[in-house]
């Protein structure tokens, strides 16, 4: 274990989430690896192959209650705005690893990360997706880092705008898939054209948009499978969006998978395709 007298002082000088690599005693070169986390600063030497820990002191209850009414409030002033949050950093290597690994999950390497737009939101703590109409910004998602199910933080934040007309359109084919989420339309979105419907409603001007392509739809929304049979809510809100298309003469059925679009492999996506 690395003694803190080697890495401590220079990781405590690093904003929350960031890392950098620095020298270390054992010789020369950029072999120390040093980050500043949400509870804790870490190391790690290449070199000597040795990590470094050291946990930060346990908020009180007055700090805890401060840390959550400034995230609340950097919520909410993202939220004003349809415009990108900044700072945008985009450099990935500096993210905190629960984000890296977030994106990487859906099996978006470098290259794919560039292309879907996502950066690292440091004062929220959030990866940013963005959406775009052409060249323009039409609206944005900001997800929560290392969100549970019983975290006060919200898990998405996102511009308070009218959605009613809003997907994110990624790729060209005959099959058109809606998905429930950004991530698992550029997923498929390799393969066909896809659409996210930010959520698991299909607005009438979206349905509108639809019937106007023309062309068979596929209904790919979160399985939900850690609910009881009968009580999915992506499986519900996936029939009931092709009761409403097939009753505007759309020919339009849902898929059911293991997981969802974003987790599977390119092979189990192409295979629910054809």
């Amino acid at each position: 274990m690395l003694p803190p007298s080697d890495w401590l002082a220079k990781a405590q000088e690093l904003d929350e989430g960031r890392s950098a690599r620095v020298g270390h005693a054992c010789g020369p070169g950029r072999v120390l690896s040093i980050r500043h986390e949400a509870h804790r600063w870490s190391a790690y030497c290449f070199r000597c192959g040795e990590p470094g820990i050291v946990d930060k002191p346990t908020e009180t209850l007055g700090e805890w209650l401060a840390r959550r009414k400034s995230e609340r409030e950097a919520d909410e002033a993202l939220a004003s705005s349809v415009t990108l949050p900044v700072p945008t950093n985009f450099d990935i290597d500096s993210w905190p690893e629960e984000a890296r690994v977030w994106l990487y999950k859906a099996a978006l390497g470098r290259p794919e990360i560039e292309r879907v737009g996502a950066y690292f939101h440091e004062p929220s703590g959030r990866v940013v997706l963005p959406v775009l109409d052409g060249e323009r910004v039409v609206y944005w998602q900001g997800r929560a880092m290392g969100w549970k199910p019983d975290d006060p933080r919200p898990k998405y934040v996102n511009p308070n705008v009218d959605r009613s007309r809003l997907v994110a359109k990624y790729g060209t084919g005959r099959v058109l898939v809606l998905t429930e989420d950004i991530l698992s339309a550029f997923r498929v979105g390799k393969h066909t054209e896809a659409w996210s419907l930010l959520g698991t409603k299909l607005p009438e001007p979206v349905a509108v948009q639809i019937v106007s392509r023309g062309g068979p739809v596929l209904v790919w929304l979160d399985p939900d499978w850690q609910y009881p049979a009968g009580k999915r809510p992506g499986v519900i809100a996936a029939r009931a969006i092709v009761k409403q298309l097939t009753g505007y003469g759309v020919n339009a059925r849902y898929v059911l998978s293991r997981a969802d679009p974003k987790l599977l492999s390119d092979r189990e996506i192409r295979r629910f395709l054809t």
